[in-house]
């Protein structure tokens, strides 16, 4: 069972609009089972999967916090056969404080995941939070592999070289990290600008960047305001298109499930 986060350290960068639609395109394309773990508080991925998450419980949260609930009782079915989704919302803002006391704050979602049968997904899409902190420590150490998409503009880059960092730290720390499989250059406008970060993504990831880049799009938007994914709502559009080759280069990156 693979273990694909989606992380950067910056928001807007487009990591739930790229969680959501490959799960969705392993689950209509290749008819994978796959669950998508929503780790932010905003709940953004169950919302783009077309659930009221406000208020909803058990959640991620729960999961993380009460051992003795299994992580299947907070799973929930989508409109797409064979994608589920481990949603979360805005408890999920208490987890750190709950578990502060604890030794193995920063592995629970790892060990609930090793708690879960081998062959109950064929991969675990992660949505990490912008942002640093316990529950993006917990999404680093749970991984297998990381994409890590990167708005072309300064701050996202920033973000980016942020969660390298992290990667090391944690590296140095546990002998261990999860590969980084993919960067992915999103949001591009065809501006000096955003040519000049695409540069320096190649020459500071010459053999993790994608291959295509991902431009600004109303329908992706649009898809989201609908609780859909693009392949669902705008199926032929460019949106979709590039989607869905990103998607199969995430899954031809890593190793064999």
């Amino acid at each position: 069972m693979r273990r694909i986060a989606f992380v950067n350290e910056k928001g807007g960068t487009c990591k739930t609009t790229l969680c959501v639609n490959t799960a969705a395109w392993l689950a209509r394309q290749h008819g994978m089972r796959v669950l998508v773990a929503d780790l932010d508080t905003q709940g953004h991925a169950g919302k783009a999967l077309g659930l009221d998450v406000r208020g909803l419980a058990p959640t991620v949260r729960d999961v993380l916090v009460d051992r003795t609930l299994p992580l299947r009782a907070a799973v929930r079915p989508t409109a797409i056969a064979g994608l589920e989704v481990l949603p979360a919302n805005k408890a999920l803002a208490t987890f750190p404080l709950e578990v502060a006391a604890e030794g193995d704050r920063a592995d629970r979602l790892r060990d609930r995941l090793d708690a879960v049968s081998a062959d109950a997904w064929d991969a675990v899409l992660i949505d990490a939070p912008p942002s640093v902190s316990l529950v993006t420590e917990n999404v680093l150490r749970a991984a297998t592999e990381l994409v890590i998409p990167v708005a072309l503009t300064y701050l996202a880059l920033d973000g980016c070289a942020e969660i390298i960092d992290s990667l090391e730290r944690l590296r140095h720390e546990e002998g261990r990290a999860p590969l980084l499989s993919l960067v992915v250059p999103t949001l591009y406008r065809r501006t000096k600008l955003a040519d000049e970060i695409l540069a320096k993504l190649e020459s500071r990831f010459p053999r993790q960047l994608a291959r295509t880049v991902l431009g600004f799009s109303v329908k992706i938007d649009e898809a989201q305001s609908y609780g859909q994914t693009i392949f669902e709502y705008a199926p032929n559009s460019d949106g979709a298109q590039a989607l869905a080759s990103l998607a199969e280069e995430i899954w031809r990156r890593g190793p064999s499930p």
